[in-house]
C-alpha cells in the first residue's frame, strides 16, 4: 500500500502562503503525499511579490525527471512558471512522461493579487498554446482567463461561463473559473464547465477577508482529491476518472476542494502570523489536523 501522490511544479513563496509551500501543506492536510519541482523563487511579503527569480530550465527539467524516475505520480499540478523557456521545458516533460502522470491540474499563475505580472508575455503565449491543451483541469481566476483568451475581464456570471467554455475548447476536460472578485455578485461564484455541463458554486463573500494563496490552495486541493480518487481506484472501490461516473466524480471533487479553501480562509483570522493588518494573511491549512 502507498499513499496517493501529487507532484507540484511551481514557484517557491518565501512567506509560505502560496506556491509550492501552499501546495505541500494542502496535500498533507488532505492526506496526500507531495513531491515538488521548483520553477522559480520569489522574495515575497504579504503586500505582494518583491522579486521573482526563475531557475534555469534544465534544473527544472532535472527535478521533474528525477521525481518521475523514483516515485509513482498519481496527479501532476502545475503552478507558476515565469518564463517561456520554463513553459517549453515543462510542456516537453509532460509530453515525455505523459504515461506516468494521471490527471493534470493547471493553475495558470500569471498575475499577482496586486496586478503585477508573474509571467512574461511570451510565457503567457506559450502557456496558452502548449500547456492549456494538456490540462485535465484548468483553474484560472478572472484576470487569468481574460489574459489567456485576449478578452476583457468577465463582469457577469454569463461572461464567466462564455470564457470558461472558450478555454475548455482549447483542450482541458474541465475549467474551474474563480469569480470571487466578481463585482456584480454579492456571493463568491465559481463557474465550472465539464463534459456534463456547467455548474455554479456559490459561497457567502466574507467582507474584509484578505488572504494570500487561495488560488494555489484551490488547485492543490483539486489535485489532492483527484489523487485520492486514483488511490481508491487501485483498491477497486471507484471507477477511474474518465470512465463511467466521471462527471459526477469531477464535480464532487471540485466542490469538496472549494469547501476546504473556504474553511481555510474563514480560519485565517485565527492566525497571528503577520505583523501588519494591511498584509494578506496566509490561509490556515492546518484545519484538518487534530488540535486536541
Amino acid at each position: 500500500m502507498r499513499p496517493p501522490l501529487v507532484l507540484t511544479v511551481a514557484g517557491s513563496d518565501a512567506a509560505g502562503a502560496a506556491g509550492v509551500q501552499a501546495d505541500l501543506k494542502t496535500f498533507t492536510a488532505l492526506g496526500v503525499y507531495g513531491a515538488s519541482a521548483i520553477t522559480l523563487v520569489t522574495s515575497v511579503a504579504g503586500h505582494g511579490p518583491r522579486g521573482t527569480h526563475p531557475l534555469p530550465p534544465d534544473v527544472v527539467r532535472t527535478q521533474i525527471d528525477e521525481v518521475v524516475r523514483d516515485l509513482h505520480v498519481d496527479v501532476l499540478k502545475i503552478g507558476a512558471l515565469g518564463t517561456a523557456a520554463i513553459v517549453h521545458t515543462v510542456a516537453d516533460a509532460v509530453r515525455t512522461h505523459r504515461d506516468r502522470f494521471g490527471p493534470i491540474v493547471l493553475d495558470p499563475v500569471m498575475i499577482a493579487s496586486d496586478g503585477a505580472p508573474l509571467i512574461s508575455a511570451e510565457g503567457a503565449d506559450a502557456l496558452r498554446s502548449e500547456l492549456v491543451p494538456l490540462a485535465t483541469v484548468l483553474t484560472p481566476n478572472l484576470a487569468e482567463a481574460a489574459q489567456l483568451l485576449g478578452r476583457p475581464q468577465a463582469t457577469s456570471i454569463e461572461e464567466m461561463r462564455e470564457q470558461a467554455l472558450a478555454l475548455q475548447a482549447l483542450g482541458p476536460q474541465a475549467v474551474v473559473m474563480s469569480g470571487g472578485l466578481l463585482p456584480a455578485e454579492d456571493d463568491a461564484v465559481d463557474v465550472v464547465v465539464h463534459p456534463g455541463g456547467t455548474d455554479l458554486l456559490r459561497a457567502e463573500r466574507e467582507a474584509g477577508r484578505h488572504v494570500a494563496g487561495a488560488g494555489a490552495t484551490y488547485s492543490a486541493a483539486i489535485a489532492a482529491q483527484l489523487a485520492r480518487i486514483a488511490d481508491f481506484d487501485r483498491a477497486g472501490e471507484l471507477e477511474e476518472i474518465g470512465e463511467e461516473g466521471e462527471d459526477d466524480d469531477l464535480a464532487t471533487i471540485i466542490a469538496t476542494a472549494r469547501e476546504f479553501v473556504a474553511s481555510a480562509t474563514a480560519h485565517a483570522a485565527d492566525w497571528e502570523i503577520t505583523r501588519s493588518a494591511q498584509v494578506r494573511r496566509p490561509l490556515n491549512h492546518l484545519i484538518t489536523l487534530d488540535k486536541s
